[in-house]
């Protein structure tokens, strides 16, 4: 069943977390090859590879490598630019924020950006709902995610390369009709449609919600993505106001160019006639 996963291991629960707006920053090289592999690429493999040794008994030992980065490359930033599209566009319900973010290749950055865009939404999340009776739960939530995190760092700030060609070389020894029932053919895999898939299965099969609550959704989303801008403006005009023009150079310079504007827009109904 594409799509079909039943629990939170490995990418599922970041990604279900950043479907839902509360993580928006990875320690990740964004250019690195990502080698993911689905695992059902991987168990028809094990099956075959097996099947394999048992009827050819080769005198050495084969090492099949299931690996995706020679023959069907994707980088970190694709797999993420490719998963906020599939989630922008089939979304989950009950969203904490606009589902956006990115990978940071600097620690500090990424530090920076954990406690300002998970943590501190957490506490004042939590508080709310304290203050409301409810349980407290987004910071233990953070914490979580935060060790799933830190578990894929190494992988996500690495990049390796691993030869698969005994593997297609087995591929190539299946009849036709084994070749559809264990595809373990990494060339075949089309990311963007394996990735909208995996989202639509996260949406169905980890929050329990049927394809028949796309539409609300999708409005729901509509107005945290209004929201979600209107803060980026709002926080732009604060650092405007209350940091930049604290300068005299750059007040000064400010001044002129609207004083130029004007003379130019002043100039416009005369250039009419």
């Amino acid at each position: 069943m594409a799509g079909w996963v039943d629990n939170w291991n490995g990418p599922t629960g970041i990604i279900a977390a950043a479907g839902k707006g509360f993580f928006r920053s990875m320690l990740c090289h964004e250019n690195k090859i990502a080698d993911l592999v689905p695992v059902d690429v991987v168990i028809n493999l094990m099956i075959c590879a097996a099947w394999r040794t048992a009827t050819a008994r080769p005198n050495g030992i084969i090492v099949y490598n299931c690996c995706t980065g020679q023959k069907a490359p994707i980088t970190w930033k694709e797999f993420v630019t490719q998963c906020f599209e599939s989630m922008r566009k089939h979304p989950v319900g009950d969203l904490v924020w606009y589902p956006d973010g990115k990978c940071r290749s600097s620690m500090l950055t990424d530090l920076f950006c954990r406690y300002t865009m998970h943590y501190l939404p957490a506490y004042i999340i939590d508080t709310v709902n304290w203050v409301m009776g409810k349980k407290p739960i987004m910071v233990r939530v953070q914490n979580k995610l935060d060790k799933a995190a830190t578990c894929l760092h190494y992988f996500a700030t690495r990049e390796w390369k691993f030869s698969g060609e005994n593997t297609l070389s087995l591929f190539s020894t299946l009849s036709n009709k084994d070749k559809a029932v264990f595809p373990f053919d990494v060339r075949q895999i089309n990311w963007p449609l394996y990735i909208e898939a995996y989202v639509l299965g996260i949406r169905q099969f980890i929050f329990k919600e049927p394809p028949s609550s796309l539409p609300k959704a999708r409005r729901e989303l509509k107005k945290f993505y209004y929201i979600h801008w209107l803060t980026h403006l709002l926080m732009i005009l604060f650092v405007w106001r209350f940091v930049l023009l604290r300068s005299s150079t750059i007040r000064c310079w400010w001044y002129t160019m609207m004083d130029i504007l004007v003379r130019i827009l002043r100039l416009v109904p005369r250039l009419n006639l």
